[in-house]
């Protein structure tokens, strides 16, 4: 009797959705509100609770002006529904009744909160970090349905604890190192770490201790760690090139620095190599990606970049601003008479420098993922690159002469 494969299709992974009852912390942030965005409007989640940091009128502000259009359709759809808490905070500063909801309701848990600074210090970070993991963890072990706790973690992690192509898989950063638990404890005694130069930053560090303390609990929990890389602007969803200002890195590290005294010309770019990787992935892919493998019943690490969208070099990234960037770009740069940001500029510089690489992180867990379509597809069907780097780089460089209009006439 032969023997039936069924292939999914689109249908398959957005139907999954239609009885589950998902938690959603971060949700004000970039690959958050997209989240957001696609689990009320393009999916038939039953239930959506977010989790909003010190008051709802500061979460609506955030939202009304990351996607002004698409916020009253997220509302009326019914399904969002609002609680104040505190991922930091014991018990994440829940009501009784609403933490007593989320245990009864709850099927899946996506955690994305987290400060995104990389120049936090060590115990900042960690104590932020770790604090929330700790507290999300006793929160989903008392979850009576759940079907999985997905981290948003950082591609960083693993960034120098590999010689090569980083594969998705958990590397420990010592073969001798001390539990999670044991490290945070003596991090945030003594503010140091023997580890710390096995990571790019301290964020990328405070995310590994985090990872780790979730991974302590896979045989209890069903764990999915996702590892996106730089986040890019969105391809279509919630609308093209939504990002979140100074949540897109690339975008961010243009403006940085080009308003420096420093590093204002392009001709800086020439110390790393040309064939160094753009490593990164539009929102909306890094999502669809989640949401995917979520549906999918995922376990483990799984990382979501470049490899699944278009591998892009810093050469092909300078050919396109010089290509659709401002004509006089350069003069305006030249009159600049005052440094903005000048170290916060090297500090960012630096580490880049340090940590550029010409590989791009293994995604070979989502390759049988990358033909469906639809709402939350991978393909990339009549999508255009070129097209989509001449609207962002034309936006982009729009928004930098406006800048540095202002900042001469303020001069």
């Amino acid at each position: 009797m032969a023997i039936m494969t069924h292939d999914p299709t689109p249908l398959d992974h957005a139907h999954w959705y239609h009885d589950q009852v998902v938690f959603l912390t971060g949700a004000t942030g970039n690959l958050g509100g997209c989240m957001l965005y696609k689990l009320a409007v393009q999916l038939p989640t039953k239930k959506i609770y977010v989790l909003c940091r010190r008051s709802l009128e500061q979460a609506m502000n955030k939202w009304e002006a990351s996607m002004p259009d698409q916020v009253e359709e997220i509302f009326d759809s019914g399904k969002v529904h609002c609680i104040i808490g505190d991922t930091t905070e014991p018990q994440l500063g829940l009501k009784r009744v609403d933490r007593e909801r989320l245990q009864q309701e709850v099927t899946v848990v996506i955690h994305g909160a987290a400060s995104i600074s990389l120049i936090d210090e060590l115990h900042k970070a960690v104590q932020e970090h770790c604090s929330a993991m700790t507290n999300m963890i006793e929160l989903a072990s008392q979850m009576a349905h759940l079907r999985a706790f997905v981290y948003v973690s950082s591609y960083m992690v693993g960034m120098l604890l590999s010689d090569g192509t980083p594969k998705e898989r958990f590397r420990n950063v010592a073969p001798d190192e001390s539990g999670p638990e044991e490290q945070v404890a003596s991090i945030l005694a003594t503010h140091s770490s023997p580890y710390s130069d096995q990571f790019p930053s301290t964020y990328s560090q405070a995310k590994y201790l985090s990872e780790r303390l979730l991974l302590a609990r896979e045989e209890s929990l069903p764990v999915l760690v996702l590892r996106p890389t730089s986040i890019g602007p969105a391809i279509r969803d919630p609308y093209p090139l939504y990002g979140v200002p100074g949540s897109v890195p690339v975008d961010s590290a243009i403006h940085l620095f080009t308003q420096s005294g420093v590093y204002r010309s392009v001709n800086e770019t020439e110390k790393f190599s040309q064939e160094a990787i753009i490593d990164e992935i539009p929102v909306d892919m890094a999502v669809n990606g989640c949401l995917l493998h979520i549906a999918d019943g995922s376990r483990g690490l799984v990382h979501l970049g470049c490899q699944l969208y278009v591998i892009q070099t810093l050469g092909d990234l300078m050919a396109h601003w010089k290509k659709y960037g401002p004509k006089d770009l350069a003069s305006q740069i030249a009159k600049l008479n005052k440094e903005r940001n000048g170290a916060l500029a090297r500090h960012a510089y630096e580490e880049l420098y340090r940590t550029h690489r010409t590989w791009f992180v293994d995604c070979s867990r989502s390759q049988h993922l990358q033909a469906i379509g639809g709402p939350i597809g991978l393909s990339l069907a009549n999508h255009s690159f070129e097209q989509y780097m001449k609207e962002r780089v034309e936006k982009q460089g729009r928004m930098l002469s406006q800048q540095m209009k202002r900042w001469n006439s303020q001069s």
